[in-house]
């Protein structure tokens, strides 16, 4: 009869330890389960940020074409005081209130570059180029308010004059 307590308690004590080894297996699945879902959420937050970013960096450029393009429409409605002597370089015109920058230089005869100027919050500038033609030429050797009109299809986001100089 004692072997058969012995027996008992040895067979109930192997159940046991069955049962407590399955339950820290069970464990370690758990914990192991916790960490790739820790490690997906933190790539996935910084999947998100990236494209938060991307976005951001997007949207400022969106607003300063927007900015540097109301720079250009402003500044042909403008009425420029012309001296071709004197406009070897950029004349700048600003109208505050709404931050719009347009520049006017001298390219040849009666052809003029009309810059619109915006920045990024970066400090970097973007500039959109559009040629002028100048309408009337009277008298060149004084400061006069001559019309010029846009070019038709003479937009650009690019300084068109090859030497760099120019543009700068």
């Amino acid at each position: 009869m004692y072997h058969y307590y012995e027996k008992a308690f040895i067979s109930g004590h192997e159940e046991n330890m069955t049962d407590k080894q399955q339950g820290n297996v069970l464990l370690v699945s758990i914990m192991m389960l916790l960490a790739l879902s820790l490690m997906m959420l933190k790539a996935l937050h910084y999947q998100q940020e990236s494209a938060m970013l991307m976005m951001m960096d997007e949207q400022n450029y969106l607003n300063a074409f927007l900015r540097a393009e109301s720079s250009l429409i402003w500044g042909k409605a403008q009425s420029w005081p012309i001296n071709q002597k004197e406009m070897s370089t950029w004349f700048c015109l600003q109208q505050t209130e709404f931050n719009l920058n347009s520049c006017l230089k001298h390219y040849s005869g009666d052809l003029f570059l009309l810059k619109g100027v915006a920045q990024f919050t970066s400090g970097e500038k973007l500039e959109l180029y559009q040629w002028m033609k100048q309408m009337k030429h009277l008298n060149q050797d004084t400061l006069i308010p001559a019309t010029l009109v846009p070019i038709e299809s003479g937009w650009l986001d690019f300084c068109p004059v090859s030497q760099a100089e120019f543009c700068l």
